[in-house]
């Protein structure tokens, strides 16, 4: 029998995502559903409310190691012990950089998502955004070819913040609760910081995602997936294809995690 209830936990830079799935229900070319998500700040504790499904698996990675180590200590004793994933390697894409085994694993966790949901010989080009915000691309055969790093919204702003003698700093999530996107023209030193962060951010990753539709000659026009902490600030600006997945490193981890499984169990 299959794994039913699996917790699985991707440790960020800044934030720890946390999502329950049951994988016994996926299906062919379909993200597997998220039951429950919940994110916190890195280093607080654990968020238990919510989780009452009987868990009987958890797998654990990130691009953090020092937050996985602390979340593996303060583990809850009511959840299975968390298996942690560490090795690329073992991971079902062919990773297609100079150095597989510096590229974060989070990423590597959305191409294995993307390689779900595209069509056969589609590429993907993958954009999300946290603390840093990155665009990936995955081509026709499914193999994660790298990308492009920037840094993220509140990463900008911090560095605008710190680096000069007067520059306010700007909380961008202020600007992800309005409803309504900056003005362009800043008429005081606050407005016009949010203007730079916030349009300047946005360029940057449309002319990135522009010129990654060119990578290759291939036959289908790419898949567009967004994803992230910060991916409500940019999905209003990006093409209308643009599909929006909240949990897709965690799709990704729950994917691994199911193709363990079945293989334990042959």
């Amino acid at each position: 029998m299959s794994v039913e209830k699996l917790l699985v936990v991707d440790a960020g830079n800044t934030r720890v995502k946390f999502g329950t799935f049951d994988v016994r229900a996926l299906t062919p070319r379909t993200l597997p559903v998220c039951l429950h998500a919940a994110a916190v700040a890195t280093g607080v504790a654990i968020p238990q409310a919510g989780f009452t499904l009987p868990i009987v698996r958890a797998l654990i990675t990130g691009s953090n190691p020092r937050e996985v180590d602390h979340l593996v200590r303060e583990w809850p004793h009511e959840w299975p012990p968390p298996e942690r994933l560490e090795d690329r390697a073992s991971l079902p894409i062919v990773i297609d950089v100079d150095f597989p085994e510096k590229v974060g694993i989070d990423r590597l966790l959305q191409a294995i998502a993307a390689n779900v949901v595209r069509e056969a010989e589609q590429p993907v080009i993958i954009i999300s955004s946290g603390t840093a915000t990155t665009v990936d691309y995955v081509d026709a055969r499914g193999r994660f070819c790298g990308g492009a790093i920037l840094p993220g919204f509140d990463l900008c702003a911090k560095a605008l913040h710190q680096y000069t003698a007067l520059l306010p700093l700007i909380e961008m999530s202020t600007v992800l609760a309005d409803d309504a996107a900056p003005a362009e023209l800043g008429k005081n030193t606050e407005a016009a910081i949010t203007s730079g962060l916030y349009w300047g951010h946005v360029g940057a990753v449309r002319e990135l995602m522009r010129r990654l539709m060119h990578v290759d000659d291939a036959h289908h026009h790419p898949l567009l997936l967004l994803t992230g902490g910060a991916a409500p600030l940019l999905h209003p600006h990006l093409p209308t294809i643009v599909r929006y997945e909240p949990h897709l490193a965690l799709q990704g981890l729950a994917l691994v995690a199911a193709r363990t499984n079945e293989a334990s169990l042959r």
